[in-house]
């Protein structure tokens, strides 16, 4: 069973998944973001500012494993 970490965000009708099994806290979506939606920590991704999100799919196309699922860039 893998450990995946789910944000939501009621306001944006949003869904970001992170495959915490696949994540290696490379940060690549914290740095392509341009809301800042993520943060890593102890070595994960992290979505707390989700409500920030502007659905850009950035970070999902720009995580090197594969580890981020957002329900706007399926």
């Amino acid at each position: 069973m893998s450990d995946v970490r789910k944000w939501e965000s009621k306001k944006l009708g949003v869904v970001i998944e992170v495959d915490y099994d696949k994540c290696k806290g490379i940060g690549e979506c914290a740095i392509v973001c341009p809301s800042s939606v993520y943060e890593v920590v102890d070595g994960k991704t992290t979505a707390p500012n989700i409500d920030d999100c502007i659905q850009c799919c950035a970070c999902q196309e720009a995580c090197p494993t594969g580890a981020i699922r957002h329900s706007s860039c399926r």
